[in-house]
């Protein structure tokens, strides 16, 4: 099953510019630039990152946004985004099983008015 979520969250990633060699690296993923860590949603709920299955690059225009495939504490799976133009995290789905993202590049329009939590 899948659920679309389209929230916008915030996320304690590890931003890298070249490999870490040191022994104490975490998930093979010390390659990566961007690994994401915690995801806090708007209602307070923490999402502590077990492992990033897939993530790939994707422009929209000028813009790069960056997908993650991610498996958070508890076995729980989500498709998260980073937009590097707006400098904003999208938590897009969560769904039950890893391969529903596996193979498939999906493609996100972000609108986004530039008022943090607020609505209009």
């Amino acid at each position: 099953m899948q659920t679309v979520l389209k929230e916008k969250v915030n996320v304690d990633a590890v931003f890298r510019s070249f490999k870490d060699q040191a022994e104490h690296t975490r998930s093979g993923w010390e390659h990566k630039r961007i690994q994401p860590r915690y995801v806090k949603r708007k209602k307070g709920e923490v999402l502590t990152v077990t492992e990033v299955r897939r993530s790939y690059a994707q422009r929209k225009g000028k813009r790069l946004q960056v997908h993650f495939v991610i498996c958070c504490e508890g076995d729980r799976y989500f498709h998260l985004v980073y937009d590097s133009d707006k400098i904003l995290w999208i938590l897009l789905y969560e769904f039950d099983d890893q391969m529903l993202f596996d193979e498939k590049e999906v493609d996100v329009e972000i609108q986004w008015n530039g008022l943090s939590g607020t609505e209009r």
